[in-house]
């Protein structure tokens, strides 16, 4: 059952954020960016869309972050991601994971946020930016500071689109996301929002690339460690070619230096050749 809300919290339950380092993932090493911890939220399985929300410790602002399906989900290729938003005011990040397509997914399936999180670096602010009504591309600018985070998020899609690019510009200056209308689907009315986290540029920043080759796999993952010494602010992924329908599915950090992104072609698969890339923002 799809529920839907233009940009409101989904009903779903929220679960209580946990530091990675409590799973048993390594923490961040003393050359990386002041302050920087990764948390996490979680949604509890359901057939419902789904929000999670993971909030950042008192004293600390979030920077980045993203979310992802529940491992072995059967809902892989059903659901994608359509809210990945680090909030306003810096307490942490919000992702929405939608069922998409015609028909609902009648199965159960959950979903985690990931955030990152540090001590407020100089300048520190989030920029959002909303297109106009059926607008694809939307880009977010940090003006003279730079970016180190970013996030996108469709507004009264209803499950009918999703967001396919979330990517920082190659001088660190804006963010870029595009929204894509799902297979067999004509939404109107709805619109898409760009987030840059902004900052006077930190030490040591510096965006990273892992770039996928093109081919028409029913999945495909992409992983990419920052520099030694550097952890990440935030990471972002782009589809190529997916046409609607390859489905973002993963936004992951595992641990603060890795990041690890997923698409999975949708239900009845895609015949064409399409490629996911990754993106991070590190930083020491």
């Amino acid at each position: 059952m799809r529920v839907d809300t233009r940009g409101g919290v989904l009903t779903a339950a929220f679960g209580a954020a946990a530091v990675l380092a409590a799973m048993g993932w390594a923490t961040p090493a003393a050359a990386t960016p002041p302050g920087l911890e990764t948390v996490m939220g979680t949604a509890s399985p359901s057939s419902e869309d789904k929000s999670a929300f993971a909030p950042c410790p008192a004293g600390k602002v979030v920077t980045g972050g993203g979310g992802f399906l529940t491992a072995g989900s059967s809902a892989q290729g059903r659901v994608g991601l359509d809210r990945l938003e680090p909030l306003a005011n810096g307490s942490g990040f919000f992702t929405t994971m939608r069922e998409v397509g015609p028909t609902d997914f009648t199965g159960d399936w959950g979903l985690q946020a990931v955030g990152q999180c540090a001590t407020p670096p100089a300048g520190y602010q989030v920029v959002a930016t909303t297109g106009a009504a059926g607008t694809e591309f939307v880009t977010a600018s940090c003006g003279t500071k730079k970016v180190i985070g970013m996030g996108g998020r469709i507004n009264g899609g209803g499950g009918n689109v999703v967001l396919d690019q979330v990517v920082p510009s190659f001088d660190l200056a804006s963010v870029t996301v595009r929204a894509v209308a799902v297979q067999g689907t004509a939404p109107t009315g709805w619109s898409a929002t760009s987030f840059a986290v902004c900052a006077t540029a930190p030490a040591g920043l510096e965006r990273v690339v892992v770039t996928g080759d093109s081919g028409s796999d029913p999945a495909a993952t992409r992983t990419k460690n920052c520099p030694t010494g550097k952890a990440l602010y935030s990471i972002g992924a782009d589809i190529n070619a997916g046409n609607g329908q390859v489905l973002l599915s993963a936004l992951n950090i595992t641990p603060s230096t890795t990041l690890r992104v997923r698409a999975d072609e949708d239900a009845d698969g895609f015949a064409g050749n399409w490629s996911l890339n990754g993106y991070g923002i590190c930083g020491s």
